[in-house]
């Protein structure tokens, strides 16, 4: 999970399970201050009456945008996971001031590595329910395409499959409504399964990224594999491409090769 860097300044009161202040500073040095329980941030009984304050603690937190100010990167956090902060409160803040523990979460991942879990998730759902789609197999092999596509090959590339420029109304080539109706799948729910895949990236090509989005539709492929037994691949198989280093994310060949060989 992420984690933000902040400190526990003073003990506030003894009423279970204790509570202290805690501070964390924003990218124009602004001090936000919130009430939040000892034991939620304090894994090593470091946060007591008697300590020494200001101690420096993290917080689980989880990334909306990324942006470069000045040649610096900025993400503009919530403290949600462990409910921290004000409700719906965001926080600009640098780079230096993240980090990353296991275990992790999808909303960790960049573009790049949530295509990667939905594309890992996707195939393991046609192997589970035995649907062996040519045109399905030859959209994944397009998105996965995407990682390394460069500039010079982009338009080709984006042009280049009609699954991916279906509208979310238009029905699925015929093949696969015949292929999945042999499975006894929804057309439904298998056309807003295949919407969803390629929207994690294709819906935020053309402008600004926030992390929800491609969240929303990877959890969407998720809920639709998981009705067949097949839950999403887990976060912790792609966490070597984060949103708070690049939103995007920048993987190279070895590691796009190692996602796809995974089982």
């Amino acid at each position: 999970m992420l984690m933000l860097r902040g400190r526990a300044t003073r003990w506030l009161a003894d009423d279970f399970p204790g509570w202290v202040e805690v501070a964390v500073t924003d990218v124009d040095g602004v001090v936000h201050r919130f009430t939040e329980k000892a034991a939620v941030i304090d894994a090593d009984d470091r946060l007591h009456a008697r300590a020494q304050y200001p101690v420096d603690i993290e917080v689980a937190c989880r990334p909306h945008t990324r942006h470069v100010r000045r040649d610096e990167a900025i993400n503009v956090v919530d403290l949600s996971p462990w409910g921290g902060g004000e409700v719906g409160s965001r926080y600009a803040v640098t780079r230096d001031l993240l980090s990353w523990r296991a275990p992790g979460v999808h909303s960790d991942l960049s573009v790049r590595a949530r295509q990667a879990t939905a594309l890992v998730t996707f195939r393991r759902w046609r192997e589970e329910v035995g649907l062996d789609a040519v045109d399905l197999a030859s959209l994944e092999d397009h998105l996965w395409e995407w990682m390394t596509v460069g500039p010079e090959t982009f338009r080709a590339w984006y042009e280049s499959h009609p699954l991916a420029a279906m509208g979310e109304g238009e029905q699925l080539p015929r093949t696969v409504r015949d292929a999945v109706a042999g499975r006894g799948i929804g057309q439904d729910s298998i056309r807003d399964a295949v919407h969803a895949l390629v929207a994690i990236t294709y819906g935020g090509l053309f402008g600004g990224i926030e992390s929800d989005w491609s969240l929303g539709e990877l959890e969407t492929v998720g809920r639709f594999t998981a009705r067949h037994g097949v839950p999403l691949a887990s976060a912790d198989e792609f966490v070597d491409s984060l949103w708070i280093d690049d939103d995007w994310g920048r993987p190279d060949d070895a590691l796009v090769a190692r996602w796809r060989e995974s089982r």
